[in-house]
């Protein structure tokens, strides 16, 4: 195995939350350690409980299963991990002390990137 698996998600388009969600749970099912680091948009629709919101039409007729739905199965299942970046926090306008129980961990940057480094990192 390769080393960890940081997937760094920024951007709010589904489209993006899709293919990290999908890329992470793919790599968590063969047996990768995976973290599914958030930030800005994607941090505040996964903290609101909105992480699906976008869906294309196709997504449905796709079968396509729910992105929270996946990642939270994942979690309890596989072991992923769904974080934020300490700064990222404050700088999405939410109150760490709230949003810890949706996240697995708030960390440093640092520690991101060193478990980047360690292994691979996806950026979306």
């Amino acid at each position: 195995m390769a080393g960890p698996l940081v997937v760094f998600l920024h951007r709010g388009a589904w489209e993006d939350r899709y293919q990290a969600a999908t890329l992470a749970v793919t790599a968590a099912a063969f047996g990768e350690q995976v973290t599914v680091a958030l930030f800005f948009e994607a941090l505040r629709l996964w903290v609101d409980g909105r992480f699906d919101e976008g869906a294309p039409p196709s997504a449905a007729e796709a079968r396509v299963t729910p992105l929270a739905e996946a990642l939270e199965e994942a979690r309890r299942e596989l072991g992923l991990r769904v974080v934020a970046c300490d700064t990222a926090v404050r700088l999405a306008g939410l109150d760490p002390d709230e949003v810890r129980g949706r996240l697995d961990a708030i960390e440093t940057l640092p520690s991101l990137w060193r478990a980047a480094r360690a292994g691979r990192a996806l950026t979306f």
